[in-house]
């Protein structure tokens, strides 16, 4: 591990270097993917996400969260073993999408509103994609069928559950002290309580929540061009396309494009994926929308950066996320698809031609979800993480 830390010193700056490198040689392509993806962080991004960042820094200021955990802290700890509070950004993470989860937990670990184990466990399974992108972008843009996005939405949230549910035991000690009796007038006094405590008018919380917002906010539309341009120097080389030939079978050659792109950018790499008939793209949209890829993890590490949550305990999580999102579209979508054959909906039909269980993707699948869950168990059961 230490000779592979100090190699790190060396590769990381070369990689930057060549990186620059290959801007000044290609620099009409650099600049095309940069206003792609500088318009779509201001067509799709800004609008979607900035209102919630300010409403949430507002709701936060104001003291809904204490309301909030007052009401939610039976169900939150039952099953997640998270403090009401937390239910905030479980509804916000879900509603708003990537990465405003993150933030709302690293804002809610700043305030003290909950420890760093509760913290740990709640970005595990807070930080989502949104409605918006999932059926909106991914079912009626890319795939060209809502009942799609319906379908992923739905698996991916499902497999966010799960994640939670397991990071529920992640350093869980003794009994947890859970009260049934919710108290609305509790939940009152909490509230006013926040205000009173809270000084500044409703002028100067809106500036700051403005101010806070907006700065999130270009950071994200920063790591959208600067991955956006890192996708299409991939797409030039051709280099996916070389390792999908080495790697994968010939039958499922043209995924490998798609895979690639998708684990830097989720959005490149599923409307690849959205061109190719059949199931497998499906199956492959819903792992990788759970992992999110590295632009979305670069942006989640600048939002939890400031607070004491492990990234590499994140970064567990959306891998355990991904492999569940990728388990339950397997049983998910032949149930599915004959609900939609038993209507009269027929926009799902493509599926019914495809044999999952004979097809090499299936076994390659296996393999990942073996290894994925290998290497959870061993982080986890170790002697120096345990449960």
């Amino acid at each position: 591990m230490k000779h592979l830390k100090n190699l790190s010193y060396y590769i990381i700056p070369l990689l930057v270097a060549f990186f620059n490198i290959l801007i000044i040689i290609v620099p009409n392509a650099v600049i095309s993917s940069a206003q792609a993806g500088l318009l779509l962080w201001f067509n799709k991004i800004l609008p979607s996400i900035l209102p919630f960042l300010i409403g949430t820094n507002i709701l936060i200021h104001l003291g809904f969260i204490d309301f909030l955990g007052v009401l939610l802290d039976p169900f939150m700890k039952r099953f997640f073993n998270v403090s009401g509070c937390g239910a905030f950004a479980l509804v916000l993470g879900m509603l708003s999408g990537y990465p405003v989860g993150a933030k709302i937990t690293a804002t809610l670990r700043e305030n003290n509103k909950i420890s760093q184990i509760e913290a740990q466990r709640l970005v595990s399974f807070t930080n989502n994609s949104g409605p918006l992108f999932i059926i909106g972008a991914i079912g009626i843009g890319m795939f060209k069928n809502v009942n799609v996005g319906y379908l992923i939405l739905f698996i991916h949230y499902i497999a966010a559950i799960t994640v939670g549910f397991i990071f529920s035991f992640y350093k869980r000690s003794g009994h947890i002290l859970i009260n049934n009796n919710i108290s609305f007038k509790e939940a009152f006094l909490k509230l006013k309580l926040a205000k009173l405590k809270n000084n500044k008018t409703f002028g100067q919380i809106l500036g700051e929540s403005v101010k806070s917002s907006l700065e999130t906010i270009c950071m994200v539309g920063g790591f959208v061009i600067l991955f956006s341009v890192i996708c299409e120097l991939f797409k030039i080389s051709g280099i996916f396309d070389k390792i999908g030939k080495i790697i994968f079978p010939n039958n499922i050659e043209p995924y490998s494009n798609g895979i690639f792109m998708g684990i830097i950018e989720i959005t490149n790499g599923i409307n690849i994926l959205s061109s190719i008939e059949g199931i497998n793209g499906i199956i492959i949209a819903c792992g990788l929308v759970s992992f999110s890829g590295l632009s979305i993890l670069a942006q989640t590490s600048s939002m939890i950066y400031k607070s004491d949550i492990k990234m590499n305990l994140y970064f567990i999580s959306k891998l355990l996320h991904s492999v569940f999102s990728i388990l339950y579209a397997i049983i998910c979508i032949p149930i599915f698809n004959k609900i939609l054959n038993n209507t009269t909906v027929t926009t799902f039909n493509y599926i019914d031609n495809v044999n999952l269980k004979s097809s090499s993707l299936y076994f390659i699948f296996s393999i990942f979800i073996l290894i994925m869950l290998s290497i959870f168990c061993k982080y986890f059961f170790s002697k120096k993480n345990k449960f």
